[in-house]
């Protein structure tokens, strides 16, 4: 059964979205693990052996465990037991590396698991607790490593997953050297590629990509240095639909009592404004028949990720660029559908680059747009002033490096706001970044979406949410039967104020089409 779920996973990322479901699934399937879970958070922050936690079963049946290797391959760890469990197997593993002489007989099925844990911590970007203690020790063997590959010495294979557990190892001296060894086993060779080749191939994609227009606005600077840093989000696998849809189609899929007319018969030119890593680039694309995209972003890093893993697609209708959104005037081009979900409330006046945006879109056009809703980012909130009121939190926002988030991470779980772990982008490095300490960020209304749609001949098309809360707005508004009375969803949200934690997720129509 464990095997059948990651296989099912592996063909449908998008179940990823279901992540309490999945680990619930992987902790009905191994009892041990489940176990385990429980027994770490009652340890915590105190890190448990691995008889602490499997108990007399012992570790073998976990590392050996299909589905959780697939998960830790796959998608980022977003559930604080299992962060705990691997936390602590993580240390445990670096003893067994120290440990460990490169005479020593393989052991197959802990090696590859160890690449297996390396390689999620690459995706989370190292954001488990580490100790001083425990960092020092890492360093030490990081530092074995890098001599014994410079040298050409023997290397005992489980160094390797070891030290890019808690580091990438394209960080540590000469680390080509180790891509030249000849005989490593699939497993490593499958982490070096990750963490040494791929970013390197970034790298140079990056340098060639075009810039369309010059990035010198104050808060485009800082919103650009912020993902030169920390590229968002990181991803493995696009969530891509079986089949690609006309834009009627796709946007009737998402808003099933909308009323709209939509192009055809042509192809269609799409604009994703804000494209960072680029999943979403390759979702529409993957979507949309007869589309022609456009995907900018402020971050070199994040469009080099974005055509990386566009070309291990095989995708080629889309291209990449720089640009900054205020400047796209400049560009003269104009679009059918204009994307930028997540990014204009990272602006110094998200309202000013709707209106550039705007600018752009054919008549008949579609947008769509996500923003953050006052009311539904208020855990946000109270996370955010639990760390201002830290002693050094003026610092701590002002530069929150890795060691800072980590830090603030395990202190929000033990405070009055651990609620914020309940979003996604609590479980990794850039992305607790981007929720906690964006160095711009602003948070909107439902009336203010409705001043802007009316003041700028657009036609509310809907909002994309779960059929449930259509449901339940439907029974309190049977008369708006196509669901875009902006008043009847601002008062919905009062009397529901969790509807869009996540975000405003809608779009809008240009008028005349």
């Amino acid at each position: 059964a464990a095997e059948r779920f990651a296989r099912a996973l592996e063909l449908s990322p998008q179940l990823f979205e279901h992540y309490a479901d999945i680990v619930a699934t992987a902790a009905r399937l191994s009892p041990v693990l489940g176990q385990a879970m429980v027994r770490a958070g009652q340890a915590w922050p105190r890190l448990s052996s691995p008889d602490d936690l499997f108990g007399a079963e012992g570790i073998g049946e976990v590392i050996r465990n299909p589905l959780l290797r697939c998960l830790l391959e796959r998608a980022t760890i977003r559930h604080f037991g299992l962060e705990q469990v691997l936390t602590s197997v993580r240390a445990w593993l670096l003893g067994q590396a120290e440990a460990a002489a490169p005479d020593d007989r393989v052991d197959e099925t802990l090696l590859a698991f160890g690449c297996a844990l390396a390689r999620q911590c690459f995706i989370n970007e190292y954001a488990f607790d580490c100790a001083p203690d425990e960092a020092a020790r890492a360093a030490g063997l990081s530092a074995r490593l890098s001599e014994a590959a410079r040298a050409g010495e023997r290397i005992a294979p489980l160094w390797v997953p070891a030290v890019a557990a808690y580091v990438p190892l394209g960080r540590i001296g000469d680390a080509g050297a180790l891509v030249r060894y000849a005989e490593w086993p699939a497993a490593v060779r499958a982490l070096l590629l990750q963490q040494i080749e791929e970013p390197a191939e970034e790298a140079r994609i990056a340098a060639g990509l075009p810039r369309l227009t010059p990035i010198d606005d104050e808060v485009s600077v800082k919103v650009r240095q912020q993902y030169e840093e920390n590229p968002y989000p990181r991803w493995v696998d696009a969530a891509v639909v079986p089949r690609r849809q006309t834009l009627g189609e796709f946007v009737r899929e998402l808003l099933p009592a909308a009323s709209f007319a939509a192009p055809q018969g042509r192809p269609i030119d799409v604009l994703v404004a804000g494209c960072g890593t680029g999943r979403h680039s390759v979702e529409i694309a993957a979507s949309l028949a007869d589309a022609r995209l456009l995907a900018i972003d402020l971050s070199l890093a994040s469009l080099g990720y974005a055509a990386r893993k566009t070309r291990a697609a095989g995708m080629t209708d889309i291209d990449y660029a720089q640009a900054d959104i205020l400047k796209l005037g400049a560009v003269g081009r104009a679009f059918d559908v204009i994307d930028a979900g997540g990014v204009l409330h990272h602006m110094a006046d998200p309202m000013q680059g709707w209106r550039v945006l705007r600018s752009l879109l054919r008549p008949g056009g579609f947008m769509h747009f996500g923003f953050y809703s006052k009311l539904g980012r208020r855990v946000v909130t109270a996370a955010r002033a639990v760390i201002a009121a830290r002693d050094d939190g003026p610092a701590v926002e002002a530069r929150p490096t890795p060691e800072v988030i980590r830090r603030c991470r395990q202190e929000l779980m033990r405070s009055p706001a651990r609620d914020v772990a309940n979003f996604y982008d609590f479980f990794c490095i850039s992305e607790c970044r981007d929720l906690l300490f964006h160095v711009q960020e602003h948070q909107i209304s439902i009336p203010d979406i409705k001043s802007f749609v009316d003041g700028n001949a657009l036609t509310f098309l809907g909002f994309e949410l779960p059929a449930p809360v259509r449901q339940a707005y439907g029974s309190r508004f049977p008369a708006d039967s196509t669901m875009t009375d902006l008043d009847g969803w601002h008062r919905f949200e009062q009397d529901h104020p969790d509807t869009f934690a996540g975000m405003y997720k809608f779009w809008v129509q240009a008028t005349g089409a």
